[in-house]
């Protein structure tokens, strides 16, 4: 067969899409997009291609393997005389953008996994809303650094302790409110025992940040943060909200019950506030 044949020679779509390992419904699609033509249709519209359009097409995967889309692959088509290497510089930088914003998103997952590690049983959305919170803990670090000292804010965020031991206290912590949740959604009511119990725990485990956060703020201070909390005057952007209005409320009275029956006097009494207002 000489090269007249051989580039005449002309493929059903079906045979093209064994040959190059595209499905006729990509191939299909191409079409429609205008980034692949068949090179000849019947009278019935079916299509045929030729080895030239295999060249094509090994253009159109290649630019994909680059993570180009298909606009982009569209105009690079049909604009031949781009500054190709430009492209491609171009392109690595977005990589590297992409590359790294991966990176971040498993981090973030790998930490939600290592948090709820001891919770058998997560509500969907309060899940959402942890990670929602670990993704913009730079933004909540930068606007309650406007309200709060410096060592305030690296006691919050727990800043001087180690990896394990942030993730431990997390993890405790998670525990404990999808404990309580669960109570509340099972008709227990903030006065039961049960529910007095682990909200004693919840107050024992966060006491030793929130005494951090106290050594650095003045009395005014503590309490304007508590006001803002509690006049929800937080972005709920960047801080939305935890739990329902009913949730809420039977964290506000269970933490209130807790208060009383220990006896806390104080600063120790405004952990309740303080941790209920956001």
């Amino acid at each position: 067969m000489d090269n007249k044949e051989r580039h005449a020679r002309l493929y059903s779509i079906g045979s093209f899409a064994k040959l190059t390992g595209v499905t006729e419904r990509t191939l299909r699609y191409y079409d429609r997009q205008g980034l692949l033509k068949p090179s000849e249709r019947n009278a019935q519209g079916h299509r045929y291609y030729s080895d030239t359009d295999i060249m094509q097409l090994q253009r159109i995967l290649t630019l994909k393997y680059l993570d180009f889309s298909l606009d982009e692959i569209s105009v690079h088509m049909s604009e031949e005389d781009q500054d190709f290497k430009q492209i491609l510089a171009n392109q690595y930088l977005l990589l590297q953008k992409k590359h790294q914003q991966l990176e971040r998103v498993m981090k973030t997952i790998e930490r939600m996994q290592s948090i709820v590690s001891k919770v058998d049983k997560i509500d969907r959305n309060l899940l959402l809303v942890f990670i929602h919170h670990i993704q913009h803990e730079e933004s909540q670090r930068a606007w309650l650094s406007e309200l709060l000292p410096e060592e305030a804010v690296d006691a919050l965020f727990m800043m001087d302790a180690t990896e394990e031991e942030k993730l431990e206290a997390e993890s405790q912590i998670t525990s404990v409110i999808v404990r309580l949740l669960e109570l509340h959604r099972k008709g227990k009511k903030p006065t039961d025992d049960e529910v007095l119990l682990v909200g004693k725990e919840f107050i024992e485990i966060t006491q030793m940040t929130l005494k951090k956060i106290y050594e650095s703020l003045t009395e005014e201070q503590l309490e304007r943060f508590i006001e803002i909390g509690e006049k929800d005057m937080f972005d709920p952007l960047i801080f939305p909200s935890n739990f329902t209005k009913e949730e809420q409320d039977f964290l506000d009275q269970l933490l209130m019950h807790v208060n009383e029956l220990t006896e806390q006097g104080g600063k120790s009494n405004e952990g309740s506030r303080f941790f209920s207002a956001h």
